[in-house]
């Protein structure tokens, strides 16, 4: 009998925040109609934007601080480190980024620096490039199960383009399937480890047990779908970080379960992963 169920252990993901990472411009090029995996899988469902660098001329506009030191721009997903800041169109001052203004690249904001360059209530010219953002369904398609996405043939996306995709990696949204067999590895380990008498037990904290324990076994399975040799020093360092967390989690379901192990059993908790 398994002591914890896939609605507790997906509860327990989610309101921990575990693997939840947002990614932000990660670059990948489109060829044909294939599928393009990204670099994280279960992607948090309508947390994508996919764009693309579609601008050859920069955009000009002209903007005044005589109302506030904060300005929005009329385009949001600037390209980051576009945006050319000057007195007037001569270009015959040129401001200094993050020393003049700070730029919100995301949703086209620029802020004038106080101690910057930039008079108050002053008047200036910018120029920068932003993405097109593309729409699923009719530019692409994505399978947030998989982290794959793909070029739809009658959009605007071409063959061959690169583009750049944001997305938020979630944890929370692990399949049921691989919950449960979680659930039922880790139920197995504890029933070899408990004393028989707590076989049928409704004690809370072995639930608890049981839920860090299959957590702890899918934390491990990230740990070795992180290890790629094409995805360099980023992924090993997930891959730390997922063990460590794995490690964590056994730690505290053994100390749990040592309560219950049988006389004269060995209290530590079993080496193998």
């Amino acid at each position: 009998m398994a002591f914890t169920t896939r609605e507790i252990v997906k509860k327990h993901i989610l309101d921990h925040h575990l693997g939840s990472e947002n990614v932000e411009n990660e670059k990948t090029r489109f060829q044909g109609t294939d599928w393009i995996q990204l670099y994280k899988r279960m992607i948090l469902g309508g947390s994508e934007k996919i764009k693309g660098k579609e601008q050859i001329e920069p955009t000009r506009e002209d903007i005044s601080f005589d109302t506030a030191d904060i300005q929005n721009l009329s385009h949001t997903e600037l390209i980051p480190d576009t945006v050319v800041a000057a007195g007037d169109s001569s270009l015959g001052i040129i401001y200094i980024e993050n020393v003049d203004y700070h730029v919100d690249y995301d949703i086209g904001r620029i802020t004038r620096i106080t101690t910057g360059s930039i008079p108050q209530g002053a008047a200036i010219a910018v120029w920068y490039l932003y993405y097109r953002v593309y729409e699923k369904g009719v530019d692409y398609d994505i399978d947030y199960q998989r982290g794959r996405v793909r070029r739809r043939s009658g959009g605007a996306i071409e063959s061959g383009q690169w583009i750049c995709a944001d997305y938020t990696a979630e944890y929370g949204s692990l399949d049921d399937d691989a919950i449960a067999n979680a659930i039922s590895e880790a139920n197995s380990r504890i029933m070899d480890f408990i004393d028989g008498i707590h076989h049928d037990s409704n004690d809370k904290l072995l639930v608890s047990a049981e839920t860090y324990l299959a957590v702890s076994i899918i934390c491990k399975i990230r740990a070795m779908e992180s290890i790629s040799p094409s995805r360099g020093k980023t992924e090993s360092a997930d891959a730390m970080s997922w063990t460590a967390l794995s490690d964590m989690y056994k730690k505290e379901a053994f100390n749990i379960l040592s309560k219950y192990a049988a006389p004269g059993d060995n209290l530590n908790s079993p080496s193998k992963a």
